[in-house]
């Protein structure tokens, strides 16, 4: 599509009100087959703002073009799945694994910022066997303040009954579904799982589960380094990591650890507060490049003629209003003065993680430790429909869209966690059998980023003993909703087709 008729497009969707298909040229007729008793009013709305959508927004735009057609409002019924399917893919291999419509846009939104129904646990799971279905839990960290953290879980906690049940392939799901759950726990001598008196029952509750896990200061030889956990890039979180960078500024520490292997990603602007305390002094006072975004073709003309700049700049401002979250943060007293980072990455550590220490990167010494990360590099718009149309059709006003818009570098034009994730420098595997919790000096892979900082340790440790079987039998489990994204809360005033 080229930029006039684009224009036109976008012109249509804010003086049509509601919208109207004859606006938009249709092309060609859909192969789309569906039930048309099924097309009610919603799911006729839903596919033509799918359709604008992608159409315009998304980077891949040009890729799909013929696909689109398959959002026939007169004919497709289920237009969720047919984005999903739709998105971009080079034959049977998925590039875009993230873009997806929603009908529920609020329960969407809420859940990436951190606010769910849960226990506050994160459990992985694995197979006891390779031929047997029964399976084990094991606990990864606790939130604070959660039903689990009151009823005494902690991490490495191994759960094997749920309900009085053997943990099988069948019913281990109810770990993260369930409204109310009685789990039994166990200890492990080699492969053999040793019930233990311990047992808790709890009730899921709707609840904030604040990502910041753990910091704290280290001293040895001579030097302090400091360690921070973070699970998700949120909105909510954000004047507590300024504190805590404060503090690790008063310290005087010139490294730090920082602990992302269990965090899929956020809000970019996030990414780009925690940048402005971790980046050089210099680079943040002269306003460096941290990032640049890729966009279609037609959002790089558009920007190009209205003078929209596509780069991110160190700052040390920062506004932001979204989803009832009104905040004014400022990071001018909060720079560290890093000279190091070790990043600890996991296949669990996925976009806005990547990208903060892909942006990071030109301008610092960044050492990953542990495993090749997850390989998200793609930045999206969670758009409402609301924030497409000058009317909103009833029928879809809670409907919402992840659209993926851009690709993301650094200030080198290198985007170092594409297409298959980041690198580690050094390997390093995640124990959570493990009785050391996140923070602890002995933790498996805290202990091996301190050593790479100079901390010696003895020969030998104590440890529990755990089965080899954690290293390749792991099984699926559900991702936290912030898992896979990189999120830009677009100014409304500055996107095309919006007043």
């Amino acid at each position: 599509m080229d930029l006039n008729r684009l224009k036109l497009t976008l012109s249509c969707l804010i003086i049509s009100g509601y919208v109207i298909t004859g606006c938009t040229k249709e092309e060609g007729n859909s192969n789309n087959s569906g039930d048309k008793s099924k097309i009610t009013e919603e799911t006729r709305y839903a596919n033509m703002f799918a359709k604008d959508i992608l159409e315009i927004y998304y980077y891949w735009n040009n890729e799909i073009s013929q696909d689109l057609n398959k959002l026939d409002p007169e004919k497709n019924s289920d237009p969720i799945t047919t984005v999903e399917e739709i998105r971009y893919h080079d034959g049977t291999n998925p590039i875009d694994k993230w873009t997806m419509l929603t009908n529920n846009m609020d329960e969407f939104t809420s859940s990436v910022q951190g606010v769910s129904t849960t226990y506050g646990y994160t459990p992985i799971v694995y197979y006891i066997t390779a031929d047997s279905n029964d399976l084990i839990a094991v606990v990864a960290y606790v939130s604070k303040d959660s039903p689990a953290e009151k009823a005494g879980l902690k991490r490495g906690d191994i759960i094997y009954q749920i309900d009085g049940k053997t943990l099988t392939v069948d019913n281990y799901m109810d770990l993260y579904y369930s409204s109310n759950i009685t789990l039994s726990f166990a200890k492990l001598n080699g492969l053999e799982v040793i019930p233990t008196d311990k047992k808790v029952s709890m009730i899921a509750i709707e609840m904030y589960e604040n990502p910041i896990l753990c910091d704290t200061v280290y001293n040895f030889n001579g030097k302090k380094v400091g360690y921070l956990a973070y699970s998700s890039f949120d909105l909510t979180s954000i004047p507590e990591l300024i504190n805590i960078c404060k503090d690790f500024k008063s310290e005087g520490i010139k490294e730090l650890v920082l602990d992302l292997r269990y965090n899929g990603g956020g809000y970019v602007i996030t990414e780009n507060v925690l940048a402005s305390m971790f980046a050089p002094q210099t680079n943040v006072t002269n306003k460096d490049i941290f990032e640049k975004e890729d966009y279609n073709d037609f959002f790089t003309e558009y920007y190009k003629q209205e003078g929209i700049s596509t780069e991110t700049r160190f700052e040390t401002e920062y506004n932001y209003n979204y989803n009832d979250i009104n905040q004014h943060v400022s990071t001018k007293d909060a720079n560290i003065g890093l000279e190091k980072i070790y990043g600890i990455i996991t296949g669990n550590s996925a976009s806005a993680s990547e990208a903060l220490l892909s942006g990071l990167m030109p301008y610092m010494d960044i050492e990953l430790i542990g495993q090749k990360s997850h390989g998200k590099y793609c930045t999206g718009w969670m758009l409402a429909a609301e924030d497409a149309y000058k009317t909103v059709p009833p029928a879809i006003k809670n409907w919402g869209i992840y659209v993926m818009v851009s690709i993301y570098k650094n200030a080198n034009d290198e985007t170092p966690c594409m297409p298959n994730g980041l690198t580690p420098d050094l390997n390093a595997e995640d124990y959570p059998l493990e009785t050391y919790q996140l923070g602890d000096v002995n933790e498996a892979m805290l202990k091996v980023a301190l050593q790479r900082a100079g901390k010696v340790y003895p020969e030998s440790r104590s440890s529990v003993t755990y089965s080899p079987f954690i290293d390749s039998k792991v099984i699926e489990t559900p991702k936290k909703t912030n898992f896979g994204k990189r999120i830009i809360m677009p100014s409304l005033s500055r996107m095309p087709g919006i007043e």
